[in-house]
Order: C-alpha cells, then structure tokens, then sequence
C-alpha cells in the first residue's frame, strides 16, 4: 500500500467571528492526477474518513488533461461522490480541469462529463463563485478563484494584483471568515491583499523532490526551491496552507516527498 501522510494544522478564528462551538475539522485534498490507493481508492477515502471532517475541500488537479492522450475522468468523480456521502465537499479546477473547460473541442467534452458526473446536493464545483458555510455557530465563506491560463506557464512569473481578483470573485465579506481555494499558491500576495484570511492551495506537488532543512526543489513552472512549495505561511496576517498533494503526472517521481492531505482545525 502507498504510503500517505497527513499534516495537520490549527488554527485560530479572528474575532470579527463568533466562536464555533466545538473546532471544525476540514479535510484538504488535491492534485490527485488519478492516482489510486487501493481498489476505488479505498484506502484514501478510509483515512480520510478516519479524520471525522465536517467539510473537505478539493484544490484542485485530481485530473490529468493533456493534449493528445486520452481523459479519464472516472477516478476523480468516484472519488468525490464516494467522500460526499460523509459530508459536503467543495472543489475548485486546477490547471488541468480549466484546461479540459476551456478547450472542450480538443478535450471531446469531457469537462462537461466531469460537472454531470460530480453533480449531487452534497459537492459543490466553484467556478469563481463563493458559498456561505454557517456552522458550529459560526460563519465562513469559501470562495472558489479560477486562475487564468497565463498564470500556470513555464518559465514564468506573473503578478495577481488584488483588483484582478475582485474582478473575477468580488470583495471578501465582512464579519465572515473569508477563506480563498486558489490552485496556485506562487500568487499569496495578491491573495492576501484581496483579503482571504486563509488561502488554500496545491499545485507544486512539494516541488517534486523535498530535502531535508530546505524543502521542495522545482515547481512545474519550472522554478527552483519554490518558495510555497508545501505547508503553512503568512503574510499581512493573512495565512496560506498548500498541500504537496497525493499523485503526480508528466515527471512521475516523488522523493521524501510522500502523498499526503491536510487536515486543518479552526477553532
């Protein structure tokens, strides 16, 4: 059996909301990219499972959509439908999804079948849209930030001002635990000028190869020792998790680098 790791967090709500009464537990997963563990991924929903969550959130990349070679998509909804039966599940697309949505030709309308096949009352896809959680007495709200293609090139670095966001998802809201799922941590400042209290995010796969005292290596950017490579940070009293994630694609190689998902405490 694979090996997967979870990192758990803790973290202290703002006053701007009311206490919960009991700490709410979210499961974080992403950039799965169809790996399996265990048949029907048994052994990944189990652990999952095993951690009580009252809500899982999906960064993003379960898929593999690259062109010329065929999609499957059946791993990912399996996956999703199968963790919704326990509590509501909310996912944003990384690269690979908004790839397949934005070239349905090429993709044969297989993001199309991705939508129908996660479409129940108990996940919900968030294609720069938000939605109020109100739960353990107090008040969150997630929002889902789909990055547009040029962010995600190689070799490049580009800059999200937080007017750019307010244009895809509107302001943060007041009085409310504003948290952002954004595929792609490289653009944290931005993040954190638009104002998410805590931002959520996959994408660098732990830069691919970790060592010890310095971290993840390279970023599919091609970037080296990227900076949010995996864990928690800060800026502007503003906070980023980032999941190493659970698979792989193109360079089909993890070293020290185990699969892994978050598990995060607000209390």
């Amino acid at each position: 059996m694979s090996r997967i790791i979870i990192r758990r967090y803790r973290i202290a709500l703002p006053r701007k909301v009311p206490k919960p009464t009991a700490p709410i537990r979210i499961v974080v997963i992403g950039d799965l990219h169809n790996r399996t563990f265990g048949k029907g991924n048994r052994n990944l929903v189990e652990q999952i499972i095993g951690q009580h969550p009252d809500l899982i959130f999906s960064v993003g990349d379960l898929t593999v959509c690259k062109p010329g070679k065929e999609t499957n998509i059946d791993v990912a909804v399996s996956l999703l439908k199968r963790l919704s039966c326990e509590c509501p599940v909310y996912c944003i697309n990384g690269n690979h999804e908004f790839r397949a949505k934005r070239y349905p030709d090429a993709y044969n309308g297989v993001y199309e079948e991705f939508k129908k096949g996660i479409h129940t009352s108990n996940i919900r896809l968030l294609e720069d849209e938000k939605e109020q959680i109100n739960i353990k007495g107090t008040h969150l709200t997630v929002h889902g930030y789909e990055l547009p293609e040029k962010y995600y090139k190689r070799f490049q670095q580009q800059y999200i001002s937080a007017e750019e966001i307010r244009k895809s998802i509107q302001e943060p809201e007041e009085g409310r635990y504003n948290i952002l799922l954004a595929h792609n941590p490289v653009y944290f400042e931005g993040y954190a000028l638009w104002g998410a209290d805590l931002t959520l995010s996959g994408h660098l796969h732990g830069g691919l190869m970790r060592l010890p005292l310095i971290g993840g290596v390279i970023s599919p950017q091609v970037k080296l020792f990227p900076k949010y490579d995996c864990g928690l940070y800060e800026k502007y009293g503003r906070k980023l998790l980032v999941t190493a994630g659970l698979g792989s694609h193109s360079i089909a190689f993890r070293i020290n680098n185990p699969a892994e998902f978050m598990l995060v405490e607000l209390y």
